[in-house]
């Protein structure tokens, strides 16, 4: 695991957040370490589906109607 100084973080945040995807990297801050930068895990979430049934067959049944939800929100203002 790399280290760098809060200062050089600072100076070139960029450069060390990019590096992060590599390895973690260890902030210091006079010595101590008080932060790691590191790349998010891989997520699964479902691709981009170009059929909109395929879409809508993904997307969660509703049963209600949304306009009644608006209406009742509208008139307790």
């Amino acid at each position: 695991m790399r280290t760098i100084s809060i200062k050089q973080l600072h100076a070139e945040t960029g450069r060390w957040v990019r590096a992060a995807k590599g390895q973690p990297i260890t902030v210091t801050d006079h010595g101590e370490s008080i932060a790691t930068l590191q790349a998010f895990a891989a997520t699964t979430r479902p691709r981009a589906v170009v059929d909109p049934a395929a879409r809508l067959a993904w997307m969660p049944k509703v049963t209600t109607d949304s306009t009644a939800f608006i209406s009742e929100d509208r008139s307790g203002k």
